[in-house]
């Protein structure tokens, strides 16, 4: 019973159509982590550190929030910003070299955060420009987010 008293309390003070802050798992391909802050009602930052590898790729964008099908809870947004990420390149069963890469990306998404429950679902599409390793762009990279979604 005490589970649930809990359970109730923190869905009644979390759930929002907006929200302050969202973390969560994002799955473009290598699974990740995602960590969302708004900054107003139109702008905010998020960072993603993602499996890049057998090493790591931390991403941060500036993201801006258009309302989408006439609702508060359903939003487009667009952004941009970089990432870096580093690892081992493996070949011939050992690792042979140190590989690093540097670049910038842009997003265009759509999220839907529920009232009844805190919980923010998002698509995307997140072009990448290497500049480091690699150098071009890729621009197959769609995601996936389901996050964890507190109130202001």
């Amino acid at each position: 019973m005490k589970h649930l008293i809990f359970l109730f309390l923190l869905i009644s003070f979390s759930a929002s159509a907006q929200y302050k802050y969202a973390f969560g798992a994002r799955f473009d391909g290598s699974p990740g982590i995602t960590f969302k802050v708004n900054n107003g009602k139109k702008a905010s930052l998020e960072a993603l550190l993602n499996s890049f590898g057998n090493g790591a790729k931390a991403t941060l964008l500036a993201e801006w929030h258009q309302k989408a099908f006439s609702t508060g809870q359903w939003r487009w947004y667009y952004g941009v910003g970089g990432h870096a990420g580093a690892a081992n390149r493996y070949r011939k069963h050992y690792y042979y070299d140190n590989y690093v890469q540097v670049g910038a990306d842009g997003i265009l998404g759509l999220e839907h955060t529920f009232s009844e429950i805190p919980l923010n679902l998002s698509v995307d599409w997140k072009p990448e420009l290497n500049f480091i390793n690699d150098p071009g762009l890729y621009v197959t990279n769609l995601g996936f987010s389901a996050r964890f979604a507190l109130k202001k």
